[in-house]
């Protein structure tokens, strides 16, 4: 059972992970099932929030509508690093946010931050999971000593937050 005490060391680890790592997995309710997309997230830690920009295409937005609970996930394998944030989303048609969160990259699939059809996602994180894996080097080591003197290591430190304030 991963420990869920507020640690500000792991809710800093958990905000640098997700800041970092770009993109990431969306997870939307459909239903009974569940809906994952990659996503380029927009970690503003100062709001207590994460900020997707998408269009009005596809279910997302419907799902959001339906059910505001998601998810978004952070993977760095190379550092065998995963968080995991829980919270709600909300919908909105905001140039203004959009000219704030805009990025040169943006253009490819938006043209402009004034595009009638773009609407930014705001997920206000509600609790979050993490494994730090620290570093390869780290792991490979403990593992080696694993096998040498028979005792089983942990190689991924896994905290749980219920808040990420």
């Amino acid at each position: 059972m991963p420990d869920t005490s507020p640690d500000p060391d792991v809710i800093d680890r958990i905000w640098t992970l997700a800041d970092k790592l770009d993109p990431c997995l969306f997870v939307t309710r459909d239903g009974e099932g569940q809906r994952v997309r990659p996503v380029f997230a927009r970690v503003r830690r100062d709001e207590g929030a994460i900020h997707v920009l998408t269009d009005t295409q596809g279910c997302k937005l419907d799902q959001i509508e339906a059910n505001p609970h998601v998810s978004l996930a952070f993977s760095d394998e190379r550092a065998n690093d995963y968080a995991v944030i829980y919270g709600t989303a909300r919908v909105s048609h905001d140039p203004a946010k959009a000219r704030d969160l805009w990025r040169f990259s943006d253009e490819t699939f938006f043209k402009s931050p004034d595009n009638p059809d773009l609407r930014v996602i705001t997920v206000t994180p509600e609790s979050a999971e993490l494994w730090d894996g620290s570093n390869l080097l780290v792991t490979g080591a403990k593992m080696l000593a694993e096998r040498l003197a028979g005792v089983k290591t942990q190689l991924v430190e896994n905290a749980k937050v219920d808040r990420l304030d």
